[in-house]
């Protein structure tokens, strides 16, 4: 994926000369050259197009992008990896529609390729059709137990559907594989806060917050969380920290001017 284009040309030079041994050659008569004979360049191959595919999309230039891996298709159907990068494209585009049929296509090819059900289970989560992603992020996990993003994936789709004991249960998991898994944190510390686990809420936020801290959500959250415990001089500290990041949140701006209140009556 990471090679670049390229092509060949090769010269052939063919001198003709006139004349033997046995006779003599016209006076001063110098051989003939003829003119270089040009081979035409080697014409780009779908892993070319594929490449050139991946080249633009390093450069954020999406459309382009999706040309070259639809060429890279057209004159090879079954490259996969040109599938599942169109796919992808069409996920940043916001096509979901269309990045569903790319995923679908990659596992008629490849029908054990476990992170194609996690992309396709995460496209059908986009587009809102959560039991989809659901039963495609299972399909993926019954083929490789260990893919953290399956687990990540399922854990969001139960936590949108309000199961939040299966969501923990999947985020969980996906902490256990990779521990320093910052989204599945912020997505953890969000069901707690949201069923009343504030301790662990806390806890995950403020992990959170050691892997990334300059993340703002982290810290408004670890402050609604302090809130929620009458612990306000720390909701405070947490909600100046997210505005020092992102000064403009007005939700962070009113909370702070509560916790500040509620601060200022406790003394």
């Amino acid at each position: 994926m990471n090679r670049h284009l390229y092509g060949c040309l090769f010269l052939v030079i063919v001198w003709l000369i006139c004349g033997c041994e046995d006779t003599p050659l016209p006076a001063q008569k110098q051989p003939v050259t003829q003119p270089a004979a040009k081979k035409p360049a080697t014409s780009p191959t779908a892993q070319d197009y594929n490449n050139s595919g991946t080249a633009y999309l390093r450069e954020k230039k999406l459309d382009e992008a999706a040309a070259a891996y639809q060429r890279a298709i057209a004159m090879k159907p079954t490259l996969v990896a040109a599938h599942h990068n169109l796919a992808t494209v069409y996920v940043m585009q916001g096509k979901l529609g269309e990045a569903i049929e790319a995923y679908q296509r990659v596992i008629a090819l490849w029908p054990d390729m476990a992170a194609a059900y996690a992309d396709l289970g995460r496209a059908y989560g986009l587009a809102g059709r959560l039991d989809e992603a659901i039963a495609e992020f299972e399909k993926a996990l019954t083929r490789d137990g260990t893919l953290v993003h399956g687990y990540y994936g399922i854990g969001v789709a139960y936590r949108h559907k309000r199961m939040f004991p299966e969501a923990i249960a999947a985020l969980e998991k996906a902490i256990s594989l990779q521990p320093e898994l910052p989204e599945a944190l912020m997505q953890l510390g969000t069901i707690y806060r949201e069923t009343d686990r504030l301790a662990e809420a806390i806890a995950a936020f403020t992990a959170m917050n050691q892997l990334r801290p300059n993340n703002a959500q982290a810290h408004h959250e670890l402050g609604v969380c302090y809130t929620q415990q009458g612990a306000y001089r720390k909701a405070v500290a947490a909600f100046e920290r997210a505005l020092q990041l992102k000064p403009e949140d007005a939700d962070t701006q009113n909370l702070l001017r509560v916790a500040q209140a509620r601060l200022a009556q406790q003394k």
